[in-house]
């Protein structure tokens, strides 16, 4: 592959696009992140690829995963809502576990749906979820900044993807919500070109020190599927079509954190 860094600086340099009350960053509370050590005490961090409203399995991953309320941390990295049999179920058991949750495209239009026509589903959607949820949902940070976890370096959960060597603080949100490659620095959310994982894996790798470098946790692509890289975790694998749901559990171990993959089959609400 070619000098994966090509004009991502130049991007940086590009005027944020003006989100009117939308929360860019997101810093999680420090009593969540997993203590390493002999006599650790803190729970588990349980990341979780795109849920679309499929309720059942992701009941099924958490009890899969052994969910603690009282230990653990739960973070769906965005799309809970829309498509699956039971939205309103998935943010009410979102909020009742008091997760973290980094916005997506979807929820960023239930204002605009709200307050306008749109087609049938989407006034349906938002009828169903009423006004309460929908506002816990507008609160939802487009990047939650989970902080240093080890050889996993600081870890970013967002929905969609980052553009590496551009502050979090100038990432477009936009394209947070839903890029999915990079073309000469600049993203699209076209599948055609370099995806922005791998240019983001190159970057980390060849132009940082090793104390600098950011892994990143998202969802958004189901076509790639489940894509594991050094320094990118891509989890959203399909479960609205009968796939697979995935989180990512992340605890202290002895001397430095450990991760690994839990995953269920989807069986609820399946589409082809």
């Amino acid at each position: 592959m070619a000098s994966a860094d090509v004009s991502v600086d130049q991007y940086g340099l590009n005027a944020r696009p003006d989100f009117k009350d939308t929360i860019q960053i997101m810093d999680l509370p420090a009593k969540y992140i997993p203590e390493t050590g002999k006599h650790r005490s803190s729970g588990r961090l349980v990341i979780v690829g795109d849920v679309h409203g499929m309720k059942e399995s992701l009941v099924q991953l958490l009890e899969k995963v052994g969910y603690k309320e009282k230990l653990d941390h739960l973070i769906l990295a965005g799309d809970i809502i829309s498509k699956g049999p039971d939205s309103a179920g998935v943010v009410d058991l979102a909020r009742e576990l008091d997760a973290t949750v980094p916005a997506d495209k979807v929820e960023d239009a239930l204002e605009e749906v709200s307050f306008s026509h749109g087609d049938y589903k989407d006034r349906k959607l938002v009828k169903d979820l009423g006004q309460k949820r929908i506002k816990w949902l507008k609160q939802c940070p487009v990047i939650l900044r989970v902080g240093k976890l080890g050889d996993m370096g600081e870890v970013v959960v967002v929905h969609a993807g980052l553009v590496p060597g551009v502050e979090l603080e100038k990432q477009d949100p936009t394209m947070v919500m839903n890029m999915r490659t990079i073309e000469h620095g600049v993203p699209s959310d076209e599948r055609e070109g370099h995806g922005w994982m791998k240019v983001w894996n190159e970057f980390q790798k060849h132009h940082l020190s090793k104390h600098k470098r950011s892994t990143v946790i998202y969802g958004h692509d189901s076509k790639r599927g489940l894509q594991m890289e050094k320094y990118s975790m891509g989890i959203d694998t399909g479960c609205l079509k009968g796939g697979k749901l995935s989180a990512i559990v992340i605890e202290g171990g002895q001397s430095d954190h450990k991760h690994k993959l839990v995953q269920v089959d989807c069986k609820d609400g399946r589409q082809k």
